[in-house]
């Protein structure tokens, strides 16, 4: 039987308040330069947008589950104080109307205690989920935490101690793994070691906002892309409301039966009104990516 899994990342869920306005009534607060109007859209339109997208995707043929990589919210927690904690926002007023069971991991912004965080969402800042032909194992890489910054948790890597156990204790492949980054780049020689297990077909990713195919220790590594924006600088400073295509909203889909992946980017569609003109983008898959799982190899 099919089964399909859908991955979304990078909402950034935040207030629709400039820092200026929030210190009015909350001195302590420190709102992100992100905050407010995206693309023509509150923060609560962007949301819905997103959610809309879901259930359309849900309404084609039913979701299995959703997987949401991280950076759900700019909280930076603690670092930014802000009087809404918009992780439990996202819980109570989004993720409560999913059409399928959720699975949840932090980014860098979301930068709660492993505690704190399996108090809103019910599963730590790591774990392995076995599902019907197919195990997740959900890596945290900005576990220091709370924030130091507005750049949120730094970036800390592959757990490789849980990495190993996990692929020691769980079933036979194939295996996924997703997390908020992976930096190709940065994979130290006992991860690279790991990542060569022939049982992981495919690593995914948020953070970067872009949707692109790219590889890490010689596996296909996914970038999921988001609901966000891509920070520029301009004559005048820094700006999040440029457009550029290689960050379109959209969302991932996968699709598996009897070892067979079919992976695909949907763009949504969306009218960006933007610093530098007016976009239209169609709902359409930008890109598709197949993979075979053949057991034993």
């Amino acid at each position: 039987m099919k089964r399909r899994i859908l991955l979304v990342s990078d909402m950034h869920f935040t207030t629709n308040f400039s820092e200026a306005e929030l210190k009015k009534t909350h001195p302590e607060a420190i709102a992100s330069a992100a905050s407010g109007n995206a693309f023509g859209l509150t923060q609560e339109q962007k949301m819905e947008k997103m959610l809309s997208d879901i259930l359309r995707e849900h309404e084609k043929v039913p979701l299995d589950q959703i997987f949401v990589l991280g950076d759900l919210s700019i909280d930076d927690a603690d670092f930014r104080k802000l009087p809404e904690n918009y992780c439990l926002k996202f819980r109570d007023e989004y993720m409560a109307r999913f059409p399928a069971p959720v699975y949840v991991i932090p980014g860098n912004h979301d930068s709660y205690s492993n505690e704190k965080w399996q108090n809103i969402f019910g599963t730590p800042r790591q774990f392995t989920l076995e599902l019907e032909g197919l195990t997740a194992i959900f890596l945290d890489t900005f576990a220091q935490t709370p924030a130091q910054s507005a750049s949120g948790s730094p970036y800390t890597g592959i757990d490789e101690d849980y990495l190993e156990q996990a692929l020691k204790n769980a079933k036979d492949g194939p295996f996924i793994l997703c997390a908020h980054m992976f930096r190709e780049g940065c994979v130290s020689p006992r991860a690279q070691s790991l990542l060569q297990d022939k049982r992981i077909i495919c690593l995914f990713r948020g953070h970067t906002h872009h949707n692109e195919t790219l590889s890490c220790a010689g596996k296909p590594m996914i970038d999921i892309g988001g609901y966000a924006y891509e920070g520029m600088k301009t004559e005048t400073g820094y700006t999040f409301n440029i457009f550029s295509p290689r960050w379109a909203w959209g969302y991932e889909m996968m699709e598996y039966e009897d070892g067979h992946f079919t992976v695909s980017h949907m763009q949504t569609d969306m009218h960006y009104i933007a610093e530098n003109g007016v976009f239209d983008l169609p709902f359409e898959a930008v890109e598709n990516r197949k993979f075979i799982y053949q057991e034993g190899k």
